[in-house]
Parts: structure tokens; sequence; C-alpha cells
């Protein structure tokens, strides 16, 4: 099953506006060519460059919108590179430092990425000289890496473990424990376009080191684990072994598990929920896509609803840019109860990669498997589909999630094959209806999709209709006991807050998971209040005056000041 090319699909709505807005927010200030190359002073060398230059190539291609940048930032590269092709400082031989791969692992993903775009020969002798510069020399060291928790910093002969560091007044000191294994990404990717038997060599010797990791004793950032999980299933794509599919299930159930906030976004570390980051969220959403692409799990692409409308789209701010959340539902952070910005624009990492998981989205809408042709996420759009029988050209119109009304109409056709379309049902979903020209389509959901086999032609209509309705539910067994939430599909409901200015007690607070601002009040709710829905994204609890509204709407973006409940107890206490 492959996904389409994003040069077959141009996508509208939603998600349309979203793509275009982070396109636009990465074409200011910090991320031109005068400055892309100076904005690192913590020690991640190779970081925001590489991040900027994936973020560009991908979302040039999701939006057929030529990148203003892009091609002057990556002319620049070469002259910021040191004698031996990669950035920063060259360290004494068999000395390492992880942030440093870290860094240079979105540089190497992004020359990847460039490469398989573009294919330009000068791009792929940069990376290959990146790669033997930078990386081979350390095969044979990975093995190395401290995992005893009482022992890591003592072992630092070969490994420079990630430092302490504070990067806005408002960000508490932190280290980015694990950061090395964001290479497995970096390096399979390097493997894909330049399938070498040493570089193979080097990342297995990363991933058996990683596997070898607690991840929770250790306190493992989530977003390295999930970087390092997209760079494992990479290498079961490329090679077909199940070890690596079992081995990223593996560390998803971990994560989903163990580190999952109420809103579906992630704790930045195992066992420290301090704040959410957008760089692993979107890779959290890649790696539940991927995962049902090859398991066919349904379970998967609920989880990639989730995480898309609610921890994605609640990241992305009003601006374009992408920044982190309170990890809600947390048990040792104040107002846990509630959902609000942290850091407002988190501008040296996550905004960059708000790029890839937009530019996902666009790719992800639709798949293909011989005749089998898969929507398991819903936007509006207008693609060209090629299923072996031939070339489709298909409209999808859609409100989803709003409501579950989905209606595609056949615009051209060459196949002379009987094609199955095959339509996602979420779990949420009540009545279902599916018709093809108006004639109902007997089916039944089997992994989660209802299908309609025809040999489509021009004109051809097809109409899915699912009911949707408010449900509650149970916090997470690692949450906070006894609390409830709200769904109406795969939106997360929160009452939006008062609240009070806490910039006056500093500039930096006492608790690291503090938001700027508190929330001045909370209600609670019983799990089976009445509540209906009054407009797109607003819904009324019966008599009461409060309203909750989703997390995804473009029309109510997330600004500096935006606080919503979205954790609720039956009774104050």
């Amino acid at each position: 099953m492959k996904s389409i090319p994003l040069a077959d699909i141009r996508v509208r709505g939603d998600l349309a506006v979203r793509s275009g807005l982070n396109f636009v927010r990465l074409e200011g200030d910090w991320y031109r060519p005068e400055e892309v190359f100076k904005a690192d002073s913590h020690g991640w060398p190779g970081d925001w460059e590489g991040r900027v230059v994936l973020a560009l190539t991908l979302l040039e291609q999701a939006t057929h919108r030529t990148s203003a940048y892009l091609e002057e930032i990556l002319h620049l590269i070469p002259e910021h590179l040191n004698e031996r092709g990669y950035f920063g400082t060259i360290l004494p031989p068999k000395r390492f430092d992880e942030q440093h791969f870290g860094g240079h692992s979105w540089m190497i993903r992004a020359l990847a990425e460039y490469y398989a775009y573009k294919r330009k020969p000068e791009t792929l002798a940069l990376l290959r000289r990146m790669v033997d510069g930078f990386l081979m020399p350390a095969k044979g060291c990975f093995g190395q890496y401290p995992i005893k928790p009482k022992a890591r910093f003592d072992q630092q002969d070969i490994w420079i473990l990630s430092k302490l560091q504070t990067k806005t007044l408002h960000h508490a000191e932190t280290s980015d424990a694990g950061c090395v294994f964001i290479m497995i990404d970096g390096a399979s990717a390097a493997y894909l376009v330049d399938p070498r038997p040493e570089l193979r060599e080097v990342v297995d010797e990363m991933i058996a080191r990683f596997m070898e990791m607690d991840l929770e004793a250790l306190h493992i950032q989530t977003h390295a684990t999930l970087s390092a999980t997209r760079g494992i299933l990479r290498m079961y794509e490329i090679t077909g072994e199940a070890r690596y599919l079992d081995m990223a299930v593996q560390r998803y159930t971990l994560y989903r598990g163990a580190a999952w906030t109420e809103a579906y976004g992630n704790y930045n570390w195992f066992g420290a929920a301090r704040w959410t980051e957008p760089c692993a969220i979107v890779d959290s959403y890649m790696v539940a896509i991927t995962l049902w692409k090859h398991l066919r799990d349904p379970q998967y692409l609920h989880d990639a609803h989730l995480i898309y409308y609610n921890a994605l789209s609640h990241s992305h701010r009003i601006n374009g840019s992408l920044g982190s959340d309170r990890c809600c539902g947390a048990h040792d952070i104040e107002d846990t109860l509630f959902l609000a910005p942290i850091n407002y624009e988190t501008y040296w990492c996550c905004t960059m990669r708000g790029g890839e998981g937009f530019a996902r989205a666009v790719e992800y809408c639709y798949f293909i498997d011989g005749n089998d042709v898969y929507i398991p996420t819903y936007h509006a759009n207008e693609a060209t589909l090629r299923p072996d029988a031939g070339e489709l050209c298909m409209t999808l119109d859609t409100r989803y999630p709003y409501d579950g009304d989905i209606r595609l109409q056949v615009t051209a056709s060459t196949i002379g094959l009987p094609v199955t379309l095959k339509l996602f049902v979420p779990e949420w979903s009540g009545d279902t209806a599916l018709t093809l020209n108006g004639t109902p389509v007997t089916a039944e959901i089997e992994q989660g999709f209802i299908s309609v086999t025809a040999q489509f032609a021009s004109g051809d209509v097809i109409l899915l209709h699912t009911d949707t309705k408010v449900r509650a539910e149970k916090a997470f067994t690692h949450s906070v006991p006894g609390a409830h939430k709200y769904l109406y599909g795969p939106m997360l409901l929160g009452r939006k807050a008062a609240v009070a200015d806490n910039s006056l007690e500093g500039n930096r607070f006492e608790n690291y998971a503090e938001s700027r601002y508190k929330a001045a009040d909370s209600v609670s709710l019983p799990k089976d209040a009445d509540i209906r829905r009054t407009g797109d994204f607003e819904f009324a609890v019966q008599g009461t005056d409060i309203v909750l509204t989703t997390l995804c709407s473009v029309r109510d973006m997330t600004r500096e000041d935006t606080m919503r409940q979205v954790l609720f107890m039956d009774k104050e206490g």
C-alpha cells in the first residue's frame, strides 16, 4: 500500500489554510537565507537549517507553490560546512556530542527528501559527503551510548550527553535525553536514496542500542523516541523485515500508554509532563498512519484523527507558527484540567516541523494497493488516482469532522477493470449509509472501512453519511482520577476559561509547566450532561450558560491567552 504522490493532489478547506499559513510563516525573518545559518545558539549544528529545508521541500510540493527561499538556502549550505562536510566544530577522534547527531539528522533528512524531489546529482553528493564525514566515523560507538540510569553522566569519555539549556525566558532548563537516536530517522532516509551496506550497518547499530534502552527509567525525550520509531518504520519499508515493524509497534505502544496527554499530545519526556512539543506530535501522527498502513488495524487511524484534530490543530497558532502546550491531565502541573499554550511560538523547531505535519496530512488523503483505493482521512481535495486498472480523477467534498458526510465525484476515468473504494468509518460514527449514484450500497464495515466496487466512469457520485453525537470518555489511566472529557467525532470539546495574567510574577516561573496565564475558574459537569451543537465549532450545555468549543477550527485558532478546560469532574473538589 502506498500513498499517492503530492503532485497528484490539491487540497481545499481547512488543511489548505493550515499548510498555507505555515508556509508563509516559514518565509518570515527567522527562516530567510541571511538568518538560517546563524540561528543556532544552543549546540545543535545543522538542526535549524535541516528543519527549514525539509519543511520547505515538502510544503512546496504539498501546496504547489514555489518556495521563496528554498533554492537560495540550499545553494548556501556548502559554504557553511567544515572541511569534513558537516556543520559545527570537529571534535577529537572517538568523541561525539549527541546533540550534533540530533541536529544533523534533520539536514540529512532534508537532503534526502530534496534529492527524492528534484533528483539533482549535486544534492546526493552533498548528502553522501555529510554521511561519510559525520555519521560513518561513529560506527562501532553507538553501542557504547550510556544507558544505565545512575551511571549515564559518569560515562562521557565517548559520548557528550545533551546539555541543560534554556531557550527562552519561559523555557525550563532541560536536556533532550536520547536525541542521538533522532539520527535513526536521518540515516534511514539516507539509506533509502543511497543504499550502501556500510550505512545499513550503522543504522542497525543505532536501532539495537535504542531498543536496549529503558525509555521511562532514563526519561528519554518522546520526540527523539518517535523520530527514531519513524526511522525504524522506514527500514521496514525498505527491507520488508518484520522485526523492524515489531520494534516500532513496541515503542509506539509504550508512548501511547505512558506519555499521551488528554488532548492527544505528548509528555515531552517519559515521566516528566512539562509541556507538549509539536515536533513529537507530528512524529506521532506520522507513526500512527504508517502503522495503520502496514497492519491495517483501524485503532491507529483513530489515533491519527485524534492527534490531528486536537494536539496538532491546537498547537498551530493563528500566525501560522506552532508552539508547545500544557500537558493537560498530568498529575504534577497546576491547572491540569486546562489546555493552554506554554511557549506560544516554538520558532526554533516546532514551527518548522509543522511543515512536514501538514504536508503529510495532504499526502495521507489516499493510499492505493493494487485496485483498492483507501481513503483513511477526510480533507476536501481534487486528486488523480492511479490504481492498476488505470487512472481515476476525483473530487472529494466534505465538512468532516464537523459532520460525517463525504461526497466523492469521478471527474475522469480511464480504468478498464473494477476498482474498490474503501472509506474509513471511525468507531465513533453512528448510523452509516453508502450510495453510488443514489443507489444504496450494501456493505459490511471491515477493518474500519466500508467499500464500494465498480468500473467507475466520469460523473459517478459516491456518498457516505455517518451520524455523529457528543460522547463522554473517561480520562486515561495515567491521568487525573475520576475525570472525564467530551468529544464530538474526533474533536475534543473544551470550555474557554477566563484567564488571569501571571506575567507580573516575573520572567521565570517557579513551575516549569506554568504558562503566562492562569485559569481564573473551572466548572464541574456530569458525564451525562446534555450537550447540543449550536454551530460549526460550538456546543451548548443544556440548563447552563456553558459553551464548549472544538480545538481544530481555523476560525477559532489558538491565541496566546487561549485557555480551555478539557477535563471535567462530576463534582467540585
